[in-house]
């Protein structure tokens, strides 16, 4: 999943994808935020789990087998950081932040933002993503935890970041997680277990290979694309051959 990224990682993704026909390279024209990334990524997700991680190379993804062996018996499998490789700003950022979670919201994890989390697909049968920034894994486990939904917390290793710059002790980024964070609190009082999730209120992708061309698309009357326009093979499942979800 490239959110808009400007260096190379459009033509090596597209790289990737041409040379194995397991993977799938997904852009965002523009960046638009860590959650709007995984929102695109996991309506692309085709089978039973879903698993996601950032690729900054700060997490073992040969670790991913321990929490794969809980993925059954629990709604969602969540890494938590044994030992955080953080300058210690971040670290004390964090802590604020997970204390304040754990009071407004009342999300009890060890450690809400790890980015190695695996969900049953069902799980977004009832969970929705609105948050567009990084607020997405405390707005998806605060609905979880609202649903009852069945959470269980592994150990993973983290390592020092090698790759990109972090946003998340950026001013403009932090007032913007408070922002969201008022917002998903008034939302919780309301939500109910009737609410539709992901999967029932945005269209799905339905085809094997996306190829980017970079051209902006809309879809419709004033709806946008999430990303760009795509090449599509369809699936040979019967379905729309169209290759668009909207947003």
């Amino acid at each position: 999943m490239n959110d808009g990224g400007k260096d190379a990682t459009t033509p090596l993704c597209d790289q990737l994808a041409e040379q194995y026909p397991e993977v799938r390279a997904i852009h965002h024209v523009d960046n638009r935020g860590y959650g709007a990334a995984l929102k695109s990524g996991i309506l692309a997700a085709r089978h039973d789990f879903i698993f996601f991680t950032d690729s900054d190379g700060q997490f073992d993804l040969e670790e991913l087998e321990h929490l794969i062996e809980y993925a059954g018996n629990y709604d969602i499998v969540t890494g938590y950081r044994g030992k955080r490789q953080d300058p210690p700003h971040r670290l004390i950022n964090a802590f604020g932040w997970k204390m304040l979670v754990r009071m407004v919201l009342g999300v009890k994890v060890r450690d809400i933002d790890c980015a190695f989390k695996i969900f049953q697909r069902s799980v977004f049968d009832r969970v929705q993503i609105r948050s567009v920034g990084a607020m997405v894994n405390t707005e998806i486990l605060a609905q979880a935890n609202a649903f009852g939904m069945r959470i269980h917390e592994v150990r993973v290793s983290h390592y020092p970041r090698q790759f990109g710059k972090p946003s998340g002790a950026n001013l403009r980024v932090i007032l913007k997680a408070f922002r969201e964070l008022l917002r998903l609190y008034r939302q919780l009082r309301t939500v109910t277990h009737e609410q539709a999730g992901l999967y029932r209120t945005d269209r799905q992708i339905h085809h094997k290979v996306f190829r980017h061309y970079g051209v902006a698309e809309e879809i419709g009357a004033g709806v946008g694309a999430v990303s760009c326009r795509f090449g599509v093979e369809p699936a040979n499942d019967g379905s729309s051959s169209r290759g668009y979800f909207a947003d």
